[in-house]
């Protein structure tokens, strides 16, 4: 088998100079479903309906014919999201809601794009979690070491595609979890302003923060994903962000204080002075957010809608956490889940002064690297902290505000990668993946 393209705009690009066939790259993609079947990413899998939709549009690449920007590059799919041909389980054992319809909106449009929907991935139980742990369909394990989590919900979507299991996935984050398994995972997750991508034919969560997002290997590939996401039909390319000026960066600091682990710690602020020395300039800035986490937490009603005729039937069917988390949406008054809607608005503002004359916030998307699977509890420079809260204070202002933030990996430690949000104001996803993409070009040329 020829070689392939390592990154989807290379992949693309190829397909349409014809350098390279649809053919090689599914096959490529399967023989490395093969080689990492220990990782447990992939949910469902018809290699032939992939072939066959390879085969097609390699006969219409010589044709000439074209069908979109990514033409013949073979992508997988989160298991909540509607594939026709293909079940939907969402990593559950209980019953799911109908979910209509048969085709998520998001991936037809992949496949108007001419991309091969090749699979759909494993994932945590009905998205709810963030370790990538899930009793029912097993653990979705670290690429870069099987002993430790891979994150959650988003799990063999970033696993899948750190291992060249396809050239990117379609993931969903509704507090953290398309950026924390890119985080511990390696690769690039963009969490897309609130609304922005059509959930239709998608297991909802909580819909109030549920987003529907690109993993991908580079930000150019996560870009060229969320534009045929968004429906647009140009070209993708790697040259386009080429020539944008140093960013103005703030960082929030104080809201930052003892919620790292120290050796991320000390590599977030070796990372923000390399970027001060590429010429970013970099203010410190106040967050005034308060406890998002909790917050965020009465909107877990809208989950108890999700699944209530599951819940009231057959409980049991859930996981003891996950049965625990979604009884909890019952406990909260109309009152409190108001409140928490007018809490996203004030968050939302909050994190808009942030970044008044700034063009983006950074923080990491993770308190720690990756940490093995079954751990609940961190050390932080704080002290101990449950890691679920751990992480939910970094990552549910993003999702819980609605706001564009992308993830993308800024250092190794002990051969574990560690990823950095760039969060910018509602409506401005394009800015995140420009100044993703400079931040991307600091680091490749440091």
């Amino acid at each position: 088998m020829a070689d392939v393209p390592s990154t989807l705009i290379a992949a693309a690009a190829a397909v349409r100079v014809g350098n390279c066939s649809p053919v090689d790259l599914v096959e490529a993609a399967l023989e490395r479903i093969a080689r990492f079947r220990d990782l447990n990413a992939i949910a469902f899998l018809d290699a032939e309906q992939a072939r066959d939709a390879a085969r097609r549009l390699a006969h219409d690449a010589r044709e000439g014919h074209i069908r979109g920007p990514l033409h013949g590059v073979p992508l997988t799919i989160k298991d909540l999201f509607n594939v026709r041909g293909m079940p939907t389980r969402a990593g559950a054992r209980a019953a799911l809601p109908t979910i209509e319809p048969d085709e998520a909106i998001a991936v037809a449009r992949l496949r108007e794009a001419g991309a091969v929907i090749l699979a759909k991935t494993n994932m945590q139980e009905i998205a709810l979690g963030l370790s990538g742990e899930n009793p029912w369909t097993g653990d979705v394990k670290n690429p870069h070491d099987p002993t430790r989590q891979a994150g959650g919900s988003s799990s063999g979507s970033a696993a899948a595609t750190a291992v060249g299991i396809g050239y990117g996935s379609l993931g969903s984050d509704t507090a953290g979890s398309i950026r924390l398994p890119a985080s511990f995972c390696g690769v690039v997750g963009f969490k897309p302003s609130h609304g922005v991508l059509p959930l239709e034919g998608a297991l909802p969560l909580i819909p109030s923060c549920d987003h529907a997002g690109p993993i991908a290997r580079t930000v150019a590939d996560a870009a060229a994903m969320f534009a045929a996401l968004c429906g647009r039909s140009r070209r993708p390319t790697s040259h386009e962000d080429s020539s944008i000026a140093a960013p103005r960066l703030a960082v929030p600091r104080v809201y930052l204080t003892g919620a790292l682990t120290p050796d991320v710690r000390a590599a977030f602020e070796a990372f923000i002075e390399r970027l001060a020395q590429a010429g970013a300039a970099v203010a410190d800035v106040g967050l005034d957010i308060g406890e998002a986490a909790e917050a965020f937490l009465p909107l877990r009603a809208e989950s108890v809608i999700v699944h209530r005729r599951a819940l009231e039937t057959q409980p049991e069917a859930f996981a003891p956490n996950v049965r625990e988390a979604l009884m909890q949406g019952y406990t909260f008054s109309a009152v409190q889940y108001l409140e928490a809607k007018q809490r996203q608005l004030e968050m939302r503002a909050a994190i808009h002064r942030a970044l008044r004359d700034t063009d983006a916030l950074l923080m990491p998307a993770g308190p720690c690297v990756a940490p093995p699977r079954g751990t609940t509890e961190i050390v932080l420079e704080s002290g101990p902290k449950n890691l679920r809260l751990a992480i939910l204070h970094l990552t549910v202002p993003a999702a819980f505000a609605g706001v564009p933030a992308l993830s993308l990996p800024f250092a190794w430690i002990d051969s574990l990668p560690v990823g950095v949000q760039v969060i910018v104001p509602f409506g401005e996803d394009e800015r995140a993946l420009r100044v993703g993409a400079w931040i991307e070009r600091v680091l490749d040329e440091a």
